[in-house]
């Protein structure tokens, strides 16, 4: 045979082999696996050539083919985690070293898969272990059975289709007889004549037997007598069982007299609780049907409110319309007092004897006419704020100089003047030809009629700030259409003391303090509302008696608002709460309990915020607020 008939031979018993080959070269690169080696691994040759053994995914194997490239033979026998299939295998490795020319040109692995052979033999081992447990168990089992036949807390029976053959020592407890008693009779003699539904118990016996004897197991209740033919409930289970060959029954027996008075108690149970239910549906039904028309009326509410919380601002939502419906009310309330006020003023006037005033005027000669006018226009100017302790003093200096000019009923006049905004360095005009005992009343006339344009001017600023206010509240709500501007505080203050104008007069001192740099951006309205609410709120804690300090400085970027009063100050147990929605101390329909909250919530828009400090005899309202040129919102 040529030589390369031998090399033929030689790839065919390669191939061929039942045992899996493969050759690695000196480097540890597959470089040939016969059939048997892919068919064991799962893999295709294209996948496994060229793999170098430091890429096996199992280590022990490639440890062995480490040692095979350094010469050494070594052999393995145990599970084996393929690289390209990934499956474990059971096999046995054999590496040997291919020498040339006693070189080392690579190296042999022979392998065989083990699996199936050791699956067989664990197979063989668990089957000749599992008959030896079940004989065992059958032993076991036996012992157990006869254990459990006599332990049995249910009466057991074995019987054919017509008597009892054995019993366990239950049934003679259960039956109150003895074993002798009961073998050998059958189970129409434990039971009474008629079952409870009225069947015959021997009929209804017999039907029970047969149908267990054919193979279909039987579980029913039924009326048991005792030896001294007393009955029992119980339930009875029959099964078909096989002896030697030949088909029996057995029958277990359980005494369920108590759960049947249980039963009957849960029935009788059941049928009063189905009254009471009864009962309480028909007062359900009625309450549903009142539920039903509340509901009725509410979703028509629901329905106005819907349609007007779709316009409320995203950012910062009422929780109630109730809410802006008492906000209004509450900040309107001011500039109507105001209003009211102001015109009670004028209602006064007419109810007085108006005729005569008009007489008087037109008695007047030429130049006591020409005095009416200077003090006329002088009290028809509104003023732009009041400060009554400065009417005070120049009402002391009128009487002062009235009196040196030798005139009477000083207290009445320099009153008067004093109103009108007359300075004393305007009396030696006013006086100037007017004969002293005509003064008074050319004083008193001009001072009556001009009361007319300086309440009818306090109604028109006092509707203003109403629409104001509403302007402020809607621009609360509407956030997109808030316009900024440069706002100076000390405007904003004295036109809100000016709406108070009548009721401050007569017990209200006005203290000012405001630094020159007063002016913040913010939205107009919306600030005027909050100095409204404090300034306000200062006006009720004193009773319209006291005093009232309003006072503006810087700290750093900011400006501090204080409003301070001499009132009793707030109770310190409900300090923590005056910011809160619809909390007040006024009376039912004197406040909303809204004011401070707005407050509260229009300066934190602002990026301020508002504190305060109270103890009797004096409470301080601080607002911060970002200066105009350093305020960012």
């Amino acid at each position: 045979m040529s030589q390369i008939d031998n090399k033929n031979v030689y790839r065919a018993l390669f191939e061929q082999s039942p045992i899996g080959l493969m050759i690695f070269d000196k480097n540890g690169t597959i470089v040939e696996a016969n059939e048997s080696s892919l068919q064991f691994l799962k893999a295709t040759k294209e996948k496994i050539i060229g793999l170098s053994y430091l890429d096996l995914r199992d280590k022990t194997v490639s440890e062995l083919l480490g040692k095979g490239l350094k010469g050494e033979a070594s052999d393995y026998e145990g599970p084996y985690r393929t690289t390209i299939s990934n499956i474990l295998l059971q096999v046995r490795f054999r590496v040997n070293p291919l020498l040339e020319e006693g070189k080392l040109v690579g190296i042999a692995l022979i392998f065989e898969n083990l699996t199936e052979r050791m699956e067989t033999e664990t197979r063989l081992a668990n089957s000749l272990s599992e008959k030896l447990a079940v004989e065992a168990a059958l032993k076991e089992n036996e012992v157990k059975f006869k254990t459990l036949f006599h332990s049995a807390g249910e009466a057991i029976f074995l019987m054919d289709d017509r008597v009892f053959l054995e019993c366990n020592p239950k049934t003679e407890e259960m039956f109150g007889c003895e074993r002798e008693d009961i073998v050998g009779a059958s189970p129409v003699d434990f039971s009474p004549e008629y079952q409870p539904d009225g069947s015959p118990s021997s009929e209804k016996a017999k039907q029970k037997i047969m149908a267990a004897l054919d193979g279909r197991p039987q579980t029913f209740d039924w009326l048991h007598c005792k030896k001294d033919r007393s009955t029992f409930d119980a339930e009875v289970t029959l099964n078909s069982v096989t002896l030697n060959g030949r088909k029996l029954l057995q029958a277990i027996v359980r005494d369920i007299s108590e759960r049947k008075k249980s039963e009957e108690q849960i029935k009788r149970l059941n049928e009063e609780l189905e009254q009471k239910v009864i009962r309480r549906t028909e007062e359900l039904k009625a309450t549903n049907t009142y539920l039903k028309n509340t509901n009725r009326d509410l979703t028509v509410t629901l329905d106005e409110l819907k349609s007007t919380q779709a316009q409320l601002i995203q950012s910062e939502k009422m929780a109630v319309l109730g809410q802006l419906i008492a906000g209004i009310a509450h900040e309107v309330n001011t500039p109507l007092g105001a209003i009211i006020s102001s015109n009670e003023g004028i209602q006064s006037l007419f109810l007085q004897d108006w005729e005569k005033l008009l007489c008087d005027f037109a008695e007047m000669s030429e130049v006591e006419r020409e005095s009416w006018k200077m003090i006329f226009s002088k009290g028809s100017i509104f003023p732009e704020f009041y400060d009554s302790a400065e009417e005070r003093r120049n009402r002391k200096l009128i009487r002062d100089a009235l009196s040196q000019l030798g005139y009477s009923s000083l207290e009445f006049v320099s009153e008067n003047l004093a109103e009108l905004g007359i300075r004393p360095e305007d009396l030696p005009e006013l006086v100037k030809e007017v004969p002293k005992e005509k003064f008074p009343t050319v004083v008193s006339n001009a001072s009556s009629l001009s009361g007319i344009l300086r309440h009818s001017n306090v109604i028109r600023e006092a509707a203003i700030k109403a629409s104001r206010v509403i302007r402020a509240l809607k621009t609360y709500v509407y956030q997109d259409q808030t316009v900024l501007s440069i706002i100076d505080i000390r405007e904003q203050m004295d036109t809100v003391l000016t709406l108070y104008y009548n009721k401050l007069k007569y017990g209200v001192e006005i203290i000012r303090k405001f630094s020159d740099r007063s002016a913040v951006r913010g939205q107009a309205d919306q600030l005027t509302q909050v100095w409204a609410n404090l300034i306000n709120n200062a006006f009720q804690a004193i009773a319209f008696q006291g005093i009232l300090e309003l006072e503006s400085d810087t700290e750093g970027d900011y400006l501090v608002v204080s409003i301070t009063d001499n009132g009793p100050g707030i109770p310190e147990e409900i300090q923590d709460k005056i910011f809160d929605p619809f909390f007040t101390t006024k009376e039912k329909g004197e406040g909303s309990g809204l004011g401070l909250d707005i407050c509260k919530k229009i300066v934190e828009r602002h990026n301020g915020r508002i504190e305060f400090q109270s103890r009797p005899g004096r409470t301080t309202f601080r607002v911060h607020l970002p200066l105009a040129e350093t305020n960012l919102i």
